[in-house]
């Protein structure tokens, strides 16, 4: 495994350099008030290094006022017994620790395998003298920070370099390194229908002594090579590991499977690359049909709750944000808009507001939460594909859910949910409790109006209310044992509108179909495994989705929606009027339209 970021500096002559993960820029501390031995390292595996030597070490301390005890070591492995870090199998070094970079030179340098080794170092830090004795940068990759200490991390070693940033601390080597050499890193994976256009983007890692002015390199994809050439605009320095961000095409394939990205860098500043792993492998996957992913997101709300606007305020943007690539389900607690307990919501939340995307985990259902939450799960490879046609006849709701995999499977985890949703739920005698009445500290740009308003709002109208459902536990062989690619599998559940009735003591019993047309036929599948959905799709009553719709096609996809009222400003719940309805296209390009909402 190749470490992306790290950064190497040339020092003296062409066979030393120094390996390092950036510059310092803050201190860490586990933050206890206890006298605390730490133990800590960085991980060293990079292939072009095989064979060269670990010289030493260059550790920075910022201070070095209540640092006792230290020692440099290198490893092959790390562990505890008894809650104390066991030692370094390779070799260990003592030194006093003194102000700035403190250089440890080793008895025997240590050759570099194809397993790697741990370089790190340990101390003793006095309570309230070395508060943060560690040194990091703002690196942020795993491997980077390996920490075992006496007091927070006492009983294993932590990986914690992804959230703290990496080791200040620099490697001596020692080897045999050529004058131009470069490889390709952080070549992606790929998910692409057949025939598509698709580009990619990686970096170019500087692994030779020169400076790199120009290269040469192949993208390769199921026997098909595209040959580059690449003048760099700034140059890259002489420093073994910097790198160079590059975006390229693919070849275009017209066969679905799955196939090697294999990026070989040939030449460098017109001479043959000097490296000894020149080539960077990623993945792609290529399949007749690919699912759109579309993550749902789920809120727990109830009208008496003080502090649910914000859920409202959330939910409200998402769908305007994302449109028809956003699924949104409303659990309503103890008011009118109630259809089962709390005990039966499809999670458990420990209070209001709260949601999930996907069901994965329990989030706030602000704006922000929910839409990073649900960008995520969008970038999640959807199993399936899913379309959905919705029949309404008198009070029957026929829901049909049309599933489709990209591969040929066998299934014993997906099974379907059946949920009926509704727009523009509304009464008069509705007043949603409001905590942000009159409190000006919580305007953000999204919660303002419900800043201005009073302590019981009404008049809000209610989008993606839940008011049937087919039950808490999706259904038994509602999905075949086996899917053949590309072949569509159907599934057909039928509501009786008669039935979807508030469980609210005071209304018990009372319809929830307010508008027919406003009504939405919601399939989620459902890992059985996990209780998570992997994939969803709804459709307005008597209406139907499309499965082909192009996931891909950057052109077509709409990112976001917004609405304006007709002077201009924006608005938050449009309904009952004229709107200007601006949708932005993932390449950037906005269409504007007139739309009346009901």
């Amino acid at each position: 495994m190749q470490m992306a970021l790290f950064l190497l500096a040339q020092v003296t002559n062409a066979t030393e350099i120094t390996y390092n993960l950036g510059a310092g820029s803050s201190n860490y501390g586990t933050g206890q008030s206890r006298n605390e031995t730490y133990d800590v390292a960085l991980r060293i595996e990079d292939p072009a290094l095989v064979g060269s030597q670990v010289k030493g070490l260059r550790i920075y301390f910022s201070s070095a006022d209540g640092i006792s005890d230290a020692k440099a070591w290198l490893s092959t492995e790390l562990a505890v017994k008894s809650q104390k870090f066991t030692g370094a199998n390779i070799e260990t070094v003592d030194f006093t620790a003194t102000e700035g970079f403190n250089e440890v030179t080793f008895a025997q340098p240590y050759t570099i395998t194809s397993d790697g080794l741990y370089v790190g170092y340990s101390l003793l830090a006095a309570k309230d003298v070395a508060k943060n004795p560690i040194r990091v940068t703002s690196v942020y990759v795993p491997e980077g920070f390996y920490i075992h200490s006496s007091g927070l991390y006492r009983t294993s070693w932590h990986t914690i370099g992804d959230e703290s940033g990496s080791l200040a601390i620099e490697v001596i080597l020692e080897g045999d390194f050529s004058a131009d050499a470069a490889t390709a890193v952080n070549v992606p994976e790929v998910n692409s229908k057949t025939n598509d256009e698709n580009s990619i983007s990686f970096e170019v890692m500087n692994q030779g002594l020169n400076g790199i002015e120009s290269i040469d390199y192949t993208i390769e994809v199921g026997g098909q090579t595209i040959d580059y050439h690449t003048d760099l605009t700034n140059a890259l320095p002489g420093i073994y590991g910097r790198k160079k961000g590059l975006t390229a095409a693919l070849p275009i394939v017209s066969t679905k499977g799955a196939y090697d990205i294999n990026v070989t860098v040939t030449k460098v500043n017109g001479q043959e690359n000097g490296s000894s792993n020149g080539t960077g492998i990623g993945k792609a996957n290529f399949y007749n049909i690919l699912p759109v992913k579309r993550p749902v997101c789920e809120e727990y709300t109830g009208l008496w709750c003080q502090w649910c606007p914000r859920g409202f305020v959330g939910m409200e943007l998402m769908g305007e944000t994302y449109g028809d690539d956003f699924v949104g389900i409303c659990f309503h607690n103890d008011d009118p808009m109630e259809i089962m307990p709390s005990s039966s919501f499809p999670v458990g939340i420990s209070g209001y507001p709260s949601a999930d995307v996907d069901r994965v985990a329990v989030i706030d259902p602000n704006f922000q939460s929910l839409q990073a939450a649900w960008l995520y799960q969008r970038d999640q490879f959807a199993p399936l594909a899913i379309d959905v046609e919705t029949e309404l006849e008198g009070d029957d709701f026929k829901i049909t859910a049309l599933v489709t995999s990209p591969l040929d499977i066998d299934n014993d985890k997906y099974q379907l949910q059946f949920i009926v949703t509704q727009d523009g739920m509304q009464r008069s005698n509705w007043q949603q409790v409001n905590a942000y009445a009159g409190r000006n500290e919580y305007k953000d740009g999204y919660m303002d109006w419900f800043c201005e308003q009073g302590t019981y709002v009404t008049g809000l109208v209610y989008n993606d209310v839940i008011i049937a459902w087919s039950g808490k536990t999706p259904i038994a062989n509602s999905l075949p044992a086996h899917f053949d690619s590309d072949v569509a599998e159907s599934y057909t559940y039928t509501f009786d509108l008669n039935e979807a009735v508030t469980t609210y003591a005071a209304n018990l019993g009372q319809s929830l179909v307010q508008d027919k047309t406003k009504l939405k036929g919601v399939v989620l599948i459902i890992d059985t495994t996990t209780g998570e959905i992997v994939n969803a799709n709804q459709a307005f009553a008597n209406t139907t989705t499309s499965i082909d719709r192009p996931a891909t096609s950057l052109d077509e996809v709409v990112a976001s929606t917004t609405f304006f009222d007709m002077q201009g400003r924006r608005a938050l719940n449009p309904r009952g009027g004229m709107f200007v309805k601006v949708e932005t296209l993932r390449n950037g390009k906005q269409v504007a339209r007139k739309v009346v909402m009901k």
